[in-house]
């Protein structure tokens, strides 16, 4: 194989989508608790610090820093004590530039989704 040929392979393995699944338990603060105390339910911003921490967790390359949540989606409760399970889907958006394509599910079916965007630190 030419060289031509093998840089052409690595820009297509480095543009293919990789994925990832990290299973949290989700705990409820009991200061949380209060304003609901007879149907406690863990808030979205905290199903999306779950989200973001789990893309966090799997960047898919070295130096990448959150930029933004370009689109968030709930859908479902999520309660104290319940499974959730971030899976993630990472896509080369750009040059430097990557999109993680975040869903969190619970024993009843998908309790969110997001679209984070992640750059690198030439990008920022």
């Amino acid at each position: 194989m030419n060289l031509t040929g093998q840089n052409a392979e690595r820009r297509e393995q480095a543009s293919a989508a990789t994925t990832a699944e990290i299973t949290h338990t989700a705990s409820l603060e009991t200061l949380l608790a209060a304003p609901c105390p007879d149907f406690p339910v863990l808030p979205g911003v905290c199903v999306l610090e779950y989200l973001r921490a789990s893309a966090e967790a799997s960047v898919p390359a070295p130096g990448l820093r959150w930029h933004a949540v370009d689109r968030v989606r709930f859908v479902g409760p999520v309660f104290p004590g319940e499974e959730l399970t971030v899976r993630l889907t990472w896509q080369r958006s750009g040059e430097d530039e990557w999109t993680g394509l975040a869903t969190a599910t619970t024993a009843r079916g998908t309790a969110a989704s997001a679209r984070l965007r992640y750059v690198g630190e030439a990008d920022r």
